[in-house]
């Protein structure tokens, strides 16, 4: 009776040992959960983009970066989110558990390694060239001619096949470089076609008006998150029960709508400008012009920030969360001692005081025509951005002197080989450089129309005869 006690013993352990090392991992992560809300952080790994995460003065933004923040205040802990440049990496983070969930990246789950959460977005695969490329007749020669250039993407290996009778294409795929350097590429014709998804190029076309679609590669593809294979039940139950909140509380489409459905920075044109000068303006006319002799600012320089901003409707709100006809920040309106970011005064005052607050901290040499510029991409993009251009074109050898010298600089703040050498890393410059551009158009709009007012002004004209 005792030999078979202990041999009853001896199997249960040697079988205790072996569920021990040769059990897949899930039954040590089984609550992913738990462990989350005792360290009090959820952990992302992304890419950097234009859809998926960047930062503008110091503030995290994107629009799957949105949907990480609203999961990390469902679960009530801090969100910590972690950026590398391929999704490899991401994978072996996911597997340390270093990250909890991967995002932006679009990886079937074919791989026994992950699971793929709730499809929260879906979007259509397009081929794109500049517009001269985009109408030539034989655009489909060119396309089997050439490499179609990407970030990693599973969608082209599993959309593209030969049962659905489509030209097997050549793809370039780049680990290392992300959509903006390509989009470079392309631009400098260094590369024929790119291929993104139709989100990007949503936001990539308002700034790059000379890229068309050539072709939809694939409609409807699933954007979800990444999980690791064994990952805890609670913690599935736990995304399951966020994104029943976020469609039942219309969240996801609003977020959708904030970051796609706005125009940013696109300019109106010189009619509806116009339009809005005559109906809109002469209610805020009196602040802009107080506020420029307060400031000592130009009131038509002002005024045009103010209309790029918000088109001059006090109760603007944007997809960053600013407010107001100045669109100020809460920490920009607790810095220039704005309480209530929607009264128009206070908008206008508060944005006239930032921006001479930007403007007296720009210590280069520099013409005093041009450090306006300066001021008002720093206004868009934050200051540190703008000194991370001037540090790029000093590396470089180019003398900064006027805003055309350091618009190819604030470019590069997008592209990995040049935001990597920065102190405060990736930037959208592309909406930087239209942003100055626009706000420039407006103001030249402006200086003409008031030129000729006060030349009227000055001759004591008789009533036309026509009339």
């Amino acid at each position: 009776m005792i030999k078979f006690l202990v041999r009853i013993i001896t199997v249960t352990l040697i079988v205790s040992i072996s569920l021990y090392y040769f059990q897949p991992q899930s039954i040590f992560y089984k609550n992913d959960l738990k462990r989350i809300q005792e360290n009090n952080r959820v952990t992302f790994v992304t890419r950097l983009g234009p859809t998926t995460y960047y930062e503008i003065k110091n503030k995290k933004f994107g629009y799957h970066y949105s949907i990480m923040r609203e999961f990390a205040d469902f679960l009530g802990v801090d969100l910590s989110v972690k950026v590398v440049s391929n999704i490899t990496d991401a994978k072996k983070m996911l597997e340390l558990r270093d990250a909890d969930i991967i995002s932006g990246w679009n990886v079937t789950n074919t791989n026994s390694d992950i699971k793929t959460g709730y499809p929260y977005n879906r979007v259509d695969y397009v081929i794109i060239s500049k517009s001269n490329i985009a109408r030539r007749s034989n655009i489909e020669d060119k396309l089997l001619e050439n490499d179609i250039h990407t970030i990693e993407s599973q969608v082209i290996s599993n959309s593209d096949s030969i049962k659905e009778k489509k030209p097997k294409y050549s793809y370039k795929v780049w680990r290392d470089k992300n959509i903006d350097d390509l989009l470079k590429m392309l631009y400098d014709d260094e590369i024929m076609f790119l291929f993104m998804s139709s989100d990007e190029f949503k936001i990539l076309s308002k700034y790059y008006r000379d890229i068309k679609i050539v072709q939809k590669h694939s409609v409807n593809e699933a954007e979800y998150w990444i999980l690791p294979d064994n990952i805890g039940p609670e913690m599935q139950n736990k995304i399951s029960d966020f994104f029943n909140y976020m469609i039942e509380n219309n969240k996801l489409a609003i977020i959708y709508q904030n970051f796609f459905g706005q125009q940013q920075h696109t300019f109106v044109g010189s009619k509806i400008f116009i339009n809005d000068l005559v109906e809109i303006f002469p209610t805020y006319e009196f602040f802009f012009k107080e506020a420029s002799k307060l400031f000592d600012f130009d009131w038509r320089l002002i005024a045009s920030v103010g209309y790029q901003e918000s088109r001059w409707r006090k109760d603007a709100v944007s997809y960053t969360g600013v407010k107001g006809i100045m669109m100020l920040t809460k920490d920009t309106a607790r810095e220039v001692g704005v309480e209530d970011r929607i009264d128009p005064k206070n908008s206008i005052f508060g944005g006239a005081k930032y921006l001479r607050s930007i403007y007296n901290r720009i210590d280069y040499e520099l013409d005093e025509n041009e450090k306006k510029w300066f001021a008002i991409a720093a206004y868009n993009i934050g200051l540190g951005h703008v000194e991370d251009a001037i540090k790029l074109a000093a590396k470089n050898g180019t003398q900064i002197n006027k805003w055309s010298d350091i618009e190819p600089y604030i470019l590069m703040l997008s592209q990995s080989e040049y935001y990597r050498q920065t102190k405060y890393g990736y930037a959208r410059g592309w909406e930087t450089v239209k942003y100055v551009q626009n706000i420039k158009q407006y103001y030249d709009i402006l200086i003409f129309l008031d030129s000729q007012d006060k030349e009227v002004d000055e001759k004591d004209q008789e009533i036309p005869k026509t009339l």
